[in-house]
């Protein structure tokens, strides 16, 4: 029986896995936008509030891959109002320790996680900050951009997909690179371009197939975060906050998140703590921190030829992240990482041009001010002083690249994609990207985009693969993600 063809829309996180996942059982064809040896930052346009100080998403080969720092952390499911969405990160719990290991973990990730919310848990509880609950970000200390199986056929600079479609199916994909048209006959298509390039694919393919939607884009969340303020800690307190600063574990490291819960249950937000030198609040600094922060190689060291740079906290930002070492000072910034819900905002095109409509609303504002109010009365009691902004206004918040939310999930009528990240407009066509989150609270999206990528890989093979030709490398039922 002939192998199935599987065609893969996009080369970030989640298509690069894909790919690497079935290529095993099947012919899969990847089409990328960019370029196969380098990537490019397409230009937007912002109809309210930029992104941030930096480009956010590109386009080639490993995707926002290229961008990230790898930071590792699951979506805690008690954190997650809609019960299809937590259904769904249910049915992808058994996939996290397989994802970690292709993001560059080394060992068991969940008995790693689980031992690193304990002992942080303990040591905030010990000084009266887990209130509302402790997590970690787990860094692994050597990652490099995602690549794809040499056996994919990889096809980049690609313009102009279209299909055709036959009994509620895609059954050919059709794409130029330059002017030469090509086309390829396809069992299944993954459309995993993002949060900006997934919705333009899926108003392609809803239209093609005789449907009209108009949800694709719409409901573009993203982490509004930023430095909100310092604290400098009570010297008896010190080694404790220190340990929830950075902590080093031999191949990776831990940063503790301070959860904060919203009076009506529907927010939660976090902070962590960040070396400092002086309790002044400066938001240019602050600006100029993220700014150096976000960007690598050539860009950082243009960055870094500013008199700001000279600041002594961007001074101890450099030594504690860079060099690894804690600068010896018991003031600390406060980066306070926010949770949006699905709203207003949206992702669209106007012809060619990408254009994104984003805004923090002013619910959203009163809830984080709330919770910054909580975390100062919080840190009253191990602090000699503390000087946060409680009143913020947007300006003071930018995005944390964790593009969500473009691709409604459920069984509502609005809804895309079902909980097996199937487009209801076509038989054969799947999801699968940072754009099918639907809620993340303050959590890095990376891990669970990867352990969506394993679960949909799974999914394809045991629906079009003659038959289940090998089991995932799923993890035993009870993981740590039985607490998330």
């Amino acid at each position: 029986m002939s192998r199935p063809s599987i065609v893969v829309i996009g080369a970030g996180l989640a298509g690069s896995l894909v790919c690497n996942e079935l290529v095993e059982d099947a012919d899969v064809t990847l089409l990328e936008i960019g370029e196969r040896d380098r990537i490019h930052y397409p230009p937007i346009d912002f109809d309210r509030k930029r992104l941030g100080h930096v480009n956010t998403f590109c386009f080639g080969g490993g995707g926002t891959t290229n961008l990230w720092h790898n930071g590792l952390i699951p979506i805690d499911r008690r954190d997650v109002v809609r019960e299809d969405f937590r259904e769904v990160l249910s049915d992808a719990q058994p996939f996290m320790d397989d994802a970690a290991s292709r993001l560059y973990f080394r060992g068991r990730y969940s008995t790693a996680y689980t031992k690193a919310v304990a002992d942080m848990t303990a040591v905030a509880e010990g000084i009266g900050l887990a209130r509302d609950g402790i997590d970690c970000l787990v860094y692994p200390k050597k990652h490099r951009p995602l690549t794809v199986d040499d056996r994919v056929k990889a096809v980049y600079s690609v313009d102009k997909i279209r299909f055709t479609v036959a009994d509620g199916a895609i059954k050919t994909v059709h794409y130029t690179v330059g002017s030469t048209s090509h086309s390829i006959d396809a069992t299944a298509v993954v459309v995993a371009a993002g949060s900006m390039g997934t919705p333009k694919v899926l108003r392609e393919i809803i239209a093609t197939s005789g449907h009209r939607h108009n949800t694709p884009g719409h409901g573009f969340i993203d982490h509004p975060l930023g430095f909100v303020g310092k604290v400098r800690v009570k010297k008896k307190v010190a080694d404790a906050i220190s340990r929830l600063s950075k902590l080093d574990c031999g191949d990776y490291e831990v940063q503790a998140v301070v959860r904060l819960k919203s009076d009506c249950g529907r927010y939660t937000c976090g902070a962590y703590f960040r070396p400092a030198v002086t309790i002044h609040n400066s938001l240019a600094i602050y600006k100029y921190k993220s700014l150096l922060g976000a960007t690598t190689g050539l860009t950082r060291l243009r960055n870094a030829a500013s008199w700001k740079f000279f600041h002594p906290d961007i001074i101890a930002e450099v030594v504690s992240h860079v060099a690894g070492i804690h600068f010896p000072s018991r003031t600390y910034n406060i980066l306070f990482v926010a949770e949006q819900r699905r709203g207003s905002s949206r992702v669209y095109y106007d012809g060619d041009n990408l254009r994104v409509d984003w805004a923090i609303s002013d619910e959203e504002l009163e809830i984080y001010r709330a919770l910054l109010r909580k975390l100062s009365a919080m840190l009253a009691g191990v602090a000699d002083q503390v000087n946060i902004e409680t009143m913020i206004t947007d300006d003071w918040l930018w995005s944390g690249a964790h593009h969500s939310g473009v691709t409604p999930l459920g069984d509502a009528t609005g809804d895309l994609i079902d909980r097996n990240l199937r487009l209801k407009a076509s038989e054969n066509v799947y999801v699968c990207d940072g754009s099918v989150i639907q809620e993340h609270s303050y959590a890095n999206t990376g891990l669970t985009i990867a352990q969506l990528a394993l679960r949909l890989a799974t999914e394809i093979r045991g629906r079009y693969v003659a038959s289940a030709v090998r089991a995932p490398r799923a993890m035993p039922t009870k993981t740590a993600g039985d607490r998330v």
